[in-house]
């Protein structure tokens, strides 16, 4: 019988997690270079890795930096913040100690930023010449999945302050 070692899957896990972030981390580089035309390699005819078509009127073109902005900004936080989350689950798998309020903090961050990146990404199309902002059910699932993620952690760091209190 094969045995089943916890430690040795949510430390794989991780790795894997943190292979995806530094591939989602490239992709957003790649796509600002060339939405911004400093590099001019095409990526695919229907891809979301093409040069942007920027609006020659004023109001429009403010609202294209804006989501440029804002899908920068979320993507990069979200990057980031999940990045430090699997360091710091790392960290807390040799020290045995994952259920952490540094973890459950960033956590918080990462739901809160999660709505502005679903709400940018959403609308990435404006860069490309559509002039509708889209809201869709997935603005308010994917946050919402994220906070039940959320309070379910924070349970979890409570209990296991509780456990330590009580050994």
């Amino acid at each position: 019988m094969i045995r089943f070692n916890r430690k040795k899957m949510i430390t794989r896990s991780c790795y894997a997690v943190l292979v995806v972030l530094t591939g989602w981390f490239i992709l957003v580089l790649l796509q600002f270079l060339r939405w911004t035309g400093v590099i001019t390699m095409n990526f695919g005819a229907d891809s979301q890795i093409h040069q942007a078509t920027w609006s020659t009127e004023g109001k429009v073109l403010m609202i294209q930096y804006i989501e440029l902005l804002g899908y920068l900004l979320s993507s990069l936080l979200m990057i980031t913040s999940s990045f430090r989350l699997m360091i710091l689950c790392l960290q807390g798998i040799n020290s045995k100690k994952i259920f952490t309020r540094k973890n459950a903090k960033l956590l918080w961050v990462i739901t809160f930023v999660s709505f502005f990146f679903t709400l940018f990404y959403t609308n990435i199309p404006i860069l490309f010449g559509n002039r509708e902002i889209q809201f869709g059910s997935n603005l308010i699932v994917s946050p919402l999945t994220f906070l039940i993620m959320t309070l379910l952690y924070e349970s979890a760091v409570s209990i296991s302050e509780e456990n330590e209190l009580t050994i």
